[in-house]
């Protein structure tokens, strides 16, 4: 079946068309969705990258997608897969801005801030979403609070500061940067492990 007739079904609420397309286009847009977060949290949300798990966060926000199509003028399969795409970061980033609004909230104590003072709806679109963001981000904290201090620090500095292992081997007194790759390297190994076991499957680090 063409893309215009299963996007036509699909936003008719046909389930076995959304599946298909779902089965069609999750794989690329997971793919473009992991490399644009990235990108993104690199300059605005250094915090959140090392964690921020999406695998199945990024399959159940497609899938809502999916569920609530509008209509749209489909060229081809490579634009429609770059307007879901920018369709399930949009919805990720809002939860991810609400959640940060939330703990800003919490740590002044008031009431929650009028739509025009957040820049949006007070309402959470993604309770879900921002709840499981929330849950890692606490789960990855404690996970942390396990290592030696310069373990802990050592991991800062590269998955969330993103420091050159120059740097890195410099403020923490290792010998080369190449010692300070390969304690890294050690220690990542640990981390990946102790969030598995944490049930979060985070994605390659560092």
């Amino acid at each position: 079946m063409d893309l215009k007739r299963l996007q036509a079904l699909a936003i008719a609420g046909d389930r076995d068309a959304q599946a298909e397309l779902i089965r069609r286009f999750y794989p690329q847009v997971q793919q473009m969705v992991h490399r644009e977060l990235e990108r993104d949290f690199r300059k605005q949300h250094k915090w959140i990258l090392p964690l921020f798990s999406t695998g199945d966060i990024v399959q159940e926000v497609f899938t809502g997608v999916m569920q609530s199509l509008d209509d749209f003028e489909v060229e081809d399969e490579e634009s429609f897969a770059r307007y879901l795409t920018t369709l399930v970061k949009h919805r990720l980033v809002d939860a991810l801005r609400h959640h940060e609004a939330g703990r800003r909230d919490a740590r002044r104590q008031v009431a929650p801030p009028t739509s025009a003072e957040s820049g949006g709806p007070v309402d959470d679109p993604t309770p879900s979403i921002a709840a499981a963001i929330s849950e890692q981000l606490t789960a990855f904290r404690e996970v942390l609070d396990t290592f030696q201090m310069r373990e802990r620090t050592l991991l800062e500095l590269r998955l969330v500061e993103q420091e050159q292992y120059a740097d890195v081997a410099q403020k923490l007194g290792y010998p080369t940067a190449d010692a300070a790759r390969k304690a890294f390297n050690q220690a990542q190994a640990k981390l990946v492990v102790k969030l598995k076991r944490r049930g979060i499957h985070p994605p390659t680090l560092g």
